[in-house]
């Protein structure tokens, strides 16, 4: 295959592997670290979701922005370099006692990761023909979601063996290995499109968005969909210990069996990516996920609720395959870092929201009614599709 010979495809691939593991591996080692030290407080799980997700919200769009703008090998090297710095700081002060450092410590890695992604985005659209987008996005989100399985025994291993300071030790050195990666990619000089500063770049995109009716369409719907998934997520954990009864280490199983989920949903995308099957896939889709999603925060049976995370996130893999590659061949190379941005700024805004309320319905409501509400953002999304498609513009 002629994408495996492309050094930057390769390179790019390699890098995203390894920022992967690190951030799986600090999210679900400083989940549990939280939880022990917060007595299992789904207000601070919240918390703590909330803070990696806020400069999320407030610095993707300029992310996209710089990274359309400036060298983006340099941003990818600054961002790992800093992501390294942070976490070797961590674990100093974690090793002293200062819990609140891990708050800062993933509110520092966000950040710069808001900088570094789209600037990979930019080699992964220039170096790689726009006959080959389908299977490099698939191939891309396959490899990635092999961590979807590992990634909770990879997290749940370290931190039950070797403790929350040895682990973080063990993400730094996997930062400072993609550095060494990105440091082989190719020193190109992008081409920039001409603009009066940020607020002009704002405004152009805006403007780009408004003429591509597929771009608006999936805005509004990443945006519902990531309310549904900010509430879902946030409260998987919960569903294993207070849903199921179960202790909280067979979270790892409960996980990875929904990352075999994931997997194979990209493996049915790199399948069926050659083909042209339109919305209707995607809103028929979005409708058996609607009434999943409910019934896997109704369950009470463990046999039941792994098959159901297992059907939600197959069809997550293929969706995210399919939505991706559209968007990333429809959206010139000057605007992919704004587009990508402005999108994933709304994407973030509705998870903090959901994920923000989760622990408030749960707590107050119930966790049903938490599911409830998330199975509703995949009705809308349903809806919003389908009658886009039975408008015939796609």
């Amino acid at each position: 295959m002629n994408l495996l010979k492309n050094k930057v495809f390769m390179t790019i691939l390699v890098t995203d592997i390894i920022q992967q593991m690190a951030i799986w591996i600090r999210n679900i080692a400083i989940m549990f670290f939280i939880m022990d030290v917060t007595n299992n407080s789904p207000i601070a799980i919240s918390a703590l979701n909330f803070i990696e997700y806020l400069p999320m919200f407030l610095l993707t769009f300029i992310g996209g922005i710089i990274a359309d703008k400036y060298n983006p090998k340099k941003l990818m090297f600054i961002g790992d370099l800093l992501s390294f710095i942070s976490f070797i700081i961590l674990g100093f002060f974690i090793s002293k006692g200062v819990v609140g450092a891990v708050f800062v410590a993933v509110l520092v890695s966000a950040i710069v990761t808001q900088f570094s992604y789209p600037a990979s985005q930019k080699y992964f659209k220039e170096y790689i023909e726009e006959e080959h987008v389908e299977s490099a996005i698939g191939i891309s989100q396959l490899l990635g979601s092999i961590f979807f399985v590992i990634g909770p025994f990879i997290g749940s291993y370290f931190y039950f063996t070797f403790g929350i300071d040895k682990t973080l030790m063990i993400i730094s050195v996997l930062f400072l290995i993609s550095i060494a990666f990105i440091l082989t990619l190719p020193n190109k000089e992008f081409s920039v499109l001409k603009s009066n500063g940020i607020l002009d770049d704002i405004k152009l995109t805006f403007k780009y968005i408004k003429e591509k009716e597929l771009l608006k369409v999936f805005t509004i719907v990443f945006f519902i969909l990531s309310f549904a998934l900010g509430i879902a997520n946030n409260l998987d954990i919960f569903l294993v210990t207070q849903r199921l009864g179960l202790s909280e280490q067979y979270y790892q199983f409960f996980s990875g069996i929904a990352g075999v989920g994931v997997l194979l949903g990209g493996l049915i995308y790199v399948i069926i990516s050659k083909y042209s099957l339109g919305l209707k896939i995607v809103y028929i889709l979005m409708g058996v996920s609607t009434v999943t999603v409910f019934l896997e925060g109704y369950s009470t049976i463990p046999s039941l609720s792994i098959l159901l995370q297992f059907i939600d996130n197959a069809i997550g893999g293929i969706l995210s395959g399919y939505i991706m590659s559209l968007i990333t061949k429809i959206t010139d190379q000057e605007y992919i870092g704004k587009v990508n941005g402005l999108m994933s700024t709304l994407m973030y805004l509705g998870i903090m929201i959901g994920t923000i309320s989760s622990g408030f319905i749960m707590k107050n409501i119930s966790i049903v009614f938490a599911f409830f509400m998330a199975s509703l953002g995949f009705l809308c999304c349903t809806v919003i599709l389908y009658k886009t498609s039975k408008k015939g513009n796609f």
